[in-house]
């Protein structure tokens, strides 16, 4: 059971999700090497080029004197005084002269290069703000999904069994192999969790079952998890010798055209087969490298699914194959849009709490979704609730009747029970 400890006087008690027919301050920056200094002779100007690059952004978030930012970007880029930090600063504000210019295209590829420049593996202070800047340029939305954190096991999918091959180990030399997997959004959890790719558990277990007396290969295992398709710039350098696996939906996670090249498939074909309703695998071989896996549905909240289908697969398909999904929102979505109602629910509960300082128990909210995500036929199950008190009742489903979920074109069914205990 979730818990929201809300204050000392009282808790809200998320029950576990039942569903009925139809449902089965500013972010701060990458950590990294502090500024890197190259002085020419003389006095330290670093403080004047901070200056000068604050002033040019200035003016360009006033939307004025852009010919001026520009000179004086331009003559900041020149100076040998410059550090590393504050070239990548001044670039990300180019960037922005060029945008205000009216050459988009120009904008976009000055901050794929400044990506481009740095490795994939190793963080710098303005990574963020640089890919926030490529999202921003390229969808009109900064807006990138949350890291996950990891979750281990040791076993091995039979997919990654069947990823094995791409990772031949030598019979002379050093007995050692590195094998590189690059993800472009994606949830790490359920990759670890459905061991989609444990290639190295997979090799060692292959090896051993073909010759368990032989000797035994020192495997390293390097995994680049990135947020989404903004670092598929700065990877390109791997990408030569690395799995790269892409993460793919109609919303927040959809790839850009402009990355086609990258992808098993253009984008334009991905899209058109996920507004079907199914998911997609897609698999496209590359000479002399491992290949590039598509994993793809049409909602965020799909992409699991879509993802343990491929983890049960034992060979890489030959061509692209539809996931069936099913047809309502998921227990996940479901959940995510019904916390968004606990201040509302909270503020009820507190009300009731002035009337009966020891009221507690269970109200379950019953409710239609319908296709355009809208919220009907709320009621409170009375044969179920362990909670009963008029007022409240209204007040849970006035707060229920408020709440938006994704629009999927059909009715979905819930009953969420919300628990509500006096805290200690």
């Amino acid at each position: 059971m979730n818990t929201i400890h809300r204050s000392a006087a009282a808790a809200i008690a998320v029950g576990l999700l039942s569903l009925a027919a139809c449902v089965d301050g500013p972010e701060t920056a990458a950590p990294g090497a502090g500024a890197r200094v190259d002085l020419a002779a003389g006095a330290d100007r670093r403080p004047d080029i901070s200056l000068a690059i604050e002033q040019a952004e200035r003016r360009l978030d006033a939307g004025r004197e852009i010919a001026a930012a520009r000179q004086a970007l331009a003559e900041v880029l020149a100076d040998p005084a410059l550090t590393l930090d504050q070239r990548d600063q001044a670039r990300l504000a180019m960037s922005r002269v060029l945008e205000a210019e009216g050459d988009h295209e120009a904008a976009i590829a000055a901050v794929e290069s400044l990506l481009g420049e740095h490795a994939v593996e190793e963080p710098w202070p303005l990574q963020r703000a640089a890919e926030r800047r490529l999202r921003l340029l390229v969808t009109g939305s900064e807006e990138k999904p949350l890291p996950e954190e990891p979750f281990d096991a040791e076993r091995a999918s039979p997919f990654a069994r069947a990823l094995a091959r791409y990772f031949p180990v030598q019979e002379s030399g050093p007995r050692e192999l590195t094998v590189t997997v690059i993800t472009f959004g994606g949830n790490r959890e359920v990759s670890e969790r459905l061991r989609t790719f444990a290639i190295p558990t997979a090799i060692r277990a292959l090896r051993q079952e073909a010759c368990p007396r032989c000797d035994k290969v020192s495997i390293n295992r390097m995994s680049h998890g990135t947020d989404g398709w903004t670092q598929i710039p700065a990877a390109r350098p791997l990408l030569g010798s690395s799995l790269a696996v892409f993460y793919f939906d109609l919303g927040n996670h959809r790839i850009p055209a402009r990355y086609d090249a990258d992808l098993p498939l253009p984008t334009a074909d991905i899209a058109a087969r996920l507004e079907k309703g199914e998911g997609l695998i897609a698999v496209r071989e590359r000479a002399g490298a491992p290949p590039a896996i598509l994993i793809a549905a049409p909602r965020k909240a799909q992409l699991p699914a879509v993802e343990e289908a491929l983890a049960a697969m034992t060979e890489v398909p030959a061509g692209p194959i539809a996931v069936p999904l099913p047809d309502g929102l998921t227990p996940a979505e479901i959940q995510a849009v019904v916390r968004t109602g606990f201040p509302a629910y909270r503020t009820c509960y507190e009300a009731l709490l002035e009337r009966r300082p020891d009221a507690a128990g269970k109200i379950p909210l019953s409710f239609a979704i319908h296709g355009d995500g809208t919220v009907a036929d709320v009621q409170v199950d009375a044969a179920a609730a362990t909670l009963r008190d008029a007022t409240a009742d209204r007040c849970m489903v006035e707060a229920t009747r408020g709440l938006r979920f994704p629009a999927i074109g059909k009715k979905t069914t819930v009953v969420y029970p919300i628990e509500f205990s006096p805290g200690d």
